[in-house]
């Protein structure tokens, strides 16, 4: 929160208790905060504060108890709904914003009036259309190729893959590690212009790297199960941080040779970032329901 100043769930129940009328906005973190201030900025609306979860003490016990991961996603939906159970009156414009992530996969929801979640499984997906990726690579990276359709249809079926390999391991309760590079098991076949995933050779290596070898039948059996869940919106089953990976991956071969060396995955996910359209976002579920609770 504002200079890092930590209050308890306690704390935060009072001060909405003596002055509901606050507009404040509680998100997972500064990558959140700083597009939801700029959101609100463009489309000139006063009197709100987005913050951080960080500097809110929540504790383990009570994540536990609402069936929670510990993680920032997990820490602004534990405060919605512990501020709800204790307050006799809901406060108009307080808001917490959480990602969506696997509830759709896991058919998972939550009866909070505090809470909002992304339309998509998260807020990167928001950038995951032709339009903000053609921008960014024209005029950022100033390429005329690849265009972005084609890459779009290209990186899907790599993303929707390690999107269900990631539910697979949380389903399963496993807590593994995330293998990082996940691109040594990716190969771009210019014979059928497609990439090629080797998803079993991942899940080996994300096994063992994680001295779960011995999980590997369960595994793939849950993982197939998974995989017959349809949810026909891409942008539900894609994590965005293995989508500014992947299109890193992607692009790295197009790049001028004075900055494919330095590019990578955080450059370009900002980068790609401020190809943003704020009008855009306000066709989105998420920002006009976020309007509309501020301005009542």
């Amino acid at each position: 929160m504002e200079n890092e100043v930590r209050r308890t769930l306690d704390e935060l129940v009072t001060r909405y208790e003596l002055e509901p009328d606050l507009c404040d906005i509680y998100v997972e973190g500064k990558t959140d905060k700083l597009l939801i201030e700029w959101f609100l900025d463009q489309k000139e609306y006063q009197g709100f504060v987005v913050y951080e979860i960080d500097p809110v003490e929540i504790p383990a016990q009570i994540l536990f108890e609402q069936g929670l991961k510990d993680n920032n996603r997990s820490r602004v939906i534990a405060l919605a709904l512990y501020i709800q159970d204790k307050l006799s009156e809901i406060p108009l414009h307080l808001t917490c914003i959480a990602d969506k992530d696997f509830d759709l996969l896991f058919g998972k929801e939550y009866q909070c009036d505090l809470l909002l979640f992304t339309d998509y499984s998260c807020l990167e997906m928001y950038l995951f259309n032709e339009v903000a990726l053609d921008k960014y690579l024209r005029l950022g990276l100033r390429l005329s190729q690849p265009r972005a359709r084609e890459v779009l249809n290209q990186v899907s079926r790599v993303l929707e893959e390690l999107f269900l390999i990631r539910a697979t391991n949380e389903t399963l309760e496993l807590n593994m590690r995330w293998l990082e590079k996940f691109g040594d098991c990716c190969n771009f076949n210019k014979k059928n212009n497609q990439i090629q995933f080797d998803s079993t050779t991942f899940i080996t290596k994300y096994l063992n790297s994680n001295r779960n070898h011995s999980q590997k039948s369960i595994f793939r059996i849950k993982l197939e199960e998974l995989r017959a869940k349809e949810l026909i919106e891409i942008r539900y089953k894609i994590h965005g941080h293995d989508f500014s990976e992947l299109l890193c991956w992607y692009i790295r071969p197009y790049l001028r040779n004075e900055i494919r060396s330095s590019y990578n995955s955080e450059i370009l996910a900002g980068s790609l970032l401020a190809c943003i359209d704020a009008e855009k976002l306000a066709q989105e579920v998420l920002f006009q329901s976020l309007l509309a609770r501020i301005g009542r």
